[in-house]
């Protein structure tokens, strides 16, 4: 049994969060030399995107590829850029917790910026999403939702709940979705919650940015996009 998707018709806030994508070493002295409240503890390499969250008045937070998050407590003013991807070399605080219980709290020793990291905006023909942030809701853990673009100009994925399918329309960096076809399962009211509010969201996509491993697909009424990660093969892989 299929069901045809509707339309999007609100929005609600954005709370934005790291997202850390692996990045190789420019091989220029560009870092920025800090100088850390302390140098003794597990010392750890970060390669990431900065992101701002609004919590206790807004933080700035790092999370790496495996979804753990970081919180240092001295990054530089000039680093605090929504989406600057970064690599840094800092020493794990695990004597203090961050006021807002996000992450792992770090001292940064250097920092510097990946070269090449501004918007990247490319063709998605033929690649896999994994959602990660749903209009500043998150994305519950046992209900991922997921995004598959054929070479062919099909789409595919999870909702959250359901499977669904439809096509694509792709022109430059504008994207729109004919009408989406679903399943319909019924699962718990927040799965069902959410995986509406994203299918709402694709209904009113009208385009698409591409920045290394994320994609962020901005939707008619919204001010911030869905934004997504690259699948891995381990996760494309049938179930």
């Amino acid at each position: 049994m299929t069901r045809v998707l509707g339309s999007v018709r609100s929005a609600s806030p954005l709370v934005t969060v790291l997202m850390l994508v692996s990045c190789a070493s420019s091989g220029k002295s560009d870092w920025v030399e800090l100088n850390p409240e302390t140098t003794s503890g597990q010392e750890v390499h970060l390669a990431g995107t900065v992101h701002r969250m609004d919590v206790e008045g807004g933080l700035y937070v790092i999370r790496d590829a495996t979804g753990t998050s970081y919180n240092p407590t001295n990054l530089p003013t000039e680093f605090r850029v929504d989406g600057l991807a970064v690599e840094a070399d800092a020493t794990r605080r695990d004597d203090v917790v961050s006021i807002g219980m996000v992450g792992t709290m770090v001292d940064l020793r250097r920092i510097r910026k990946v070269a090449g990291t501004g918007t990247e905006s490319s063709g998605i023909a033929g690649t896999s999403w994994r959602l990660e942030d749903l209009m500043g809701t998150g994305v519950l853990d046992a209900a991922q939702a997921t995004l598959e673009f054929g070479a062919d100009g099909a789409v595919s994925g999870r909702g959250s709940c359901n499977r669904f399918s439809g096509k694509a329309d792709i022109r430059g960096n504008t994207l729109s979705f004919s009408p989406l076809v679903s399943t319909k399962m019924a699962c718990a009211e927040a799965v069902m919650d959410q995986e509406k509010r994203y299918f709402e969201a694709l209904q009113g996509a009208e385009r698409f940015e591409r920045k290394g491993t994320f994609l962020y697909v901005y939707t008619v009424g919204l001010s911030d996009p869905l934004r997504f990660v690259a699948m891995s093969e381990s996760e494309r892989a049938p179930r």
